[in-house]
């Protein structure tokens, strides 16, 4: 039982530290395929690369969308791609990878934005235990 219980949150830990590596999310949004995706740096964390991929069905990396590289809280960097063969069609599993030295804890959340040009993709970075505190 007590070996059940160890593994069960070793589990548990290792998918915490495997999770911080990347964080993984479906397309959804009102548009049938997106030409940009874009990433904002709403957390504490200065000057950090990351990398949104393009997953297949098993979850394996099919290929790199783009590399970003945020400076301070409220930087944002884009990658477009602006063919139709490019797009990013809604129901496509993504993915933010973040380099192998990268310890901080985030979250995130998507937005989904239609103008003119483009059909943005905005993924938010937060800090992982930002938010409001309990009553």
């Amino acid at each position: 039982m007590k070996k059940t219980i160890l593994s069960v949150l070793f589990l548990m830990a290792a998918t915490a530290v495997f999770a911080q590596k990347e964080m993984t999310f479906v397309v959804e949004g009102p548009e049938n395929s997106y030409n940009q995706v874009r990433i904002v740096n709403e957390t504490s964390q200065e000057n950090f690369h990351c990398r949104v991929v393009v997953l297949n069905e098993d979850k394996t990396v099919k290929e790199v969308y783009g590399d970003y590289k945020l400076k301070e809280k409220g930087d944002s960097d884009s990658n477009t791609k602006g063919t139709k063969n490019e797009r990013i069609q809604k129901g496509t599993p993504l993915a933010v990878k973040f380099p192998k030295d990268f310890k901080h804890e985030l979250s995130f959340y998507v937005e989904y934005r239609d103008y003119p040009l483009f059909d943005v993709i905005v993924i938010h970075l937060t800090d992982k235990d930002g938010g409001y505190d309990e009553y």
